[in-house]
């Protein structure tokens, strides 16, 4: 298994967590779910030397997304990464997103188009996509060295809420059991609040249901 930092700063007025992955032998980097501005992980960037390669977005909801317009400014070589599915999504956000001040127009263009089952290498570390619908069409989830960065879809002792445009519970359901897949020691970083872990979501999770 290879080397891994992952780093987290709560970003935005919906205090969603934005994740910081590196190889600290090869300084290559990702984002994922730039929700603000990220003063503390911009100054690991710079303390560290890191080469961003990817700007992933587990989502496009705007509370995961609002800092990407600056942060590409920052980081113009990152490349945006998201689902297909997601543009939809982000085209109908409507009232909710312009109340905190968001355009979906500022995201900017699509550079790679992240689908289920491929594998992205951030330096040595082999980062896995899982396509994880419900909570949206195109929710991915990324599973790396016994951790998974689980956006919306799994939080400790939740899931994600199904009730926006292209929520479906059903496959939200079916997306988490698919999760639970995975070996039981694997610590999940969610898109909000506190972190958990595979095993005691199996267990304890009241939404999901074997």
């Amino acid at each position: 298994m290879s080397d891994s930092v992952l780093e987290m700063e709560v970003t935005g007025p919906l205090k969603t967590n934005c994740y910081l992955l590196y190889d600290p032998k090869t300084k290559e980097a990702a984002l994922f779910d730039v929700g603000d501005t990220i003063k503390k992980l911009l100054s690991i960037i710079k303390e560290k030397n890191l080469k961003v390669k990817y700007l992933f977005c587990t989502h496009l909801h705007f509370d995961h997304v609002m800092g990407i317009k600056d942060i590409r400014k920052e980081l113009p070589n990152a490349l945006l990464a998201f689902n297909e599915k997601e543009i939809e999504v982000l085209k109908n956000m409507g009232k909710f997103a312009r109340i905190f001040g968001f355009k979906p127009s500022s995201l900017g263009e699509l550079e790679v188009s992240v689908k289920d089952d491929e594998i992205f290498n951030i330096g040595n570390i082999q980062l896995k996509t899982i396509l994880t619908p419900g909570h949206t069409p195109g929710s991915i989830s990324f599973y790396f060295n016994d951790s998974l960065i689980s956006g919306d879809v799994l939080f400790h002792r939740g899931v994600g809420r199904t009730d926006f445009y292209g929520g479906s519970f059903p496959e939200l359901e079916k997306s988490v059991k698919k999760l639970f897949q995975l070996p039981e020691k694997t610590k999940v970083y969610p898109g909000h609040g506190e972190f958990t872990d595979i095993g005691s979501e199996k267990n304890e999770n009241p939404f999901i249901s074997e």
